[in-house]
């Protein structure tokens, strides 16, 4: 499978829960379960540049939340795509968006080096992140991941909710 094919389908599957979002806001007035974000930022072993896409569910289950995620890293001669589905627990500020949040979750991560070899791996990302709300701004999230297996070791991401 080619990286071009893995791309698709990634866009795909990020792409679905937002077609059911919107469905979901012309339908009902009441707030939504889920919430789709865009990622950006970095990795370390491999060093790429990394962009992506998430959907936050569960908003009805109390701090708890499932997120699937797709991220692609860009760099280093070698293209990612990970597949990430975390379980997050979320600690926020008492009359506020803004909180702390951990989790971790299977990683499933297709590897594509410039000279071939192409190859599909699992691992177990731990994280740990911030969230923070603005009043003319849509809530934002750092996050920091810490890869257990044979997926990168480190990223750091910037996650814009909308």
């Amino acid at each position: 499978m080619n990286v071009r094919s893995v791309c698709s389908i990634a866009l795909l599957v990020l792409l679905l829960p937002v077609v059911g979002r919107s469905q979901e806001k012309s339908e009902s007035s009441q707030s939504s379960a889920s919430t789709f974000g865009l990622r950006t930022g970095f990795s370390l072993d491999p060093d790429q540049f990394v962009l992506g896409g998430q959907v936050s569910m569960g908003k009805k289950l109390g701090i708890a939340r499932v997120v699937p995620s797709v991220d692609v890293g860009l760099g280093n001669s070698l293209t990612t795509i990970a597949f990430n589905v975390d379980a997050q627990f979320r600690l926020n500020v008492e009359g506020s968006s803004a909180g702390l949040f951990l989790g971790a979750g299977p990683t499933l991560l297709y590897a594509d080096p410039e000279g071939g070899n192409s190859a599909w791996e699992l691992g177990l990302s731990l994280l740990a992140g911030i969230r923070l709300p603005f009043k003319s701004f849509p809530p934002t999230s750092f996050e920091a991941r810490f890869g257990v297996g044979e997926i990168p070791d480190f990223k750091g991401i910037f996650i814009l909710e909308i």
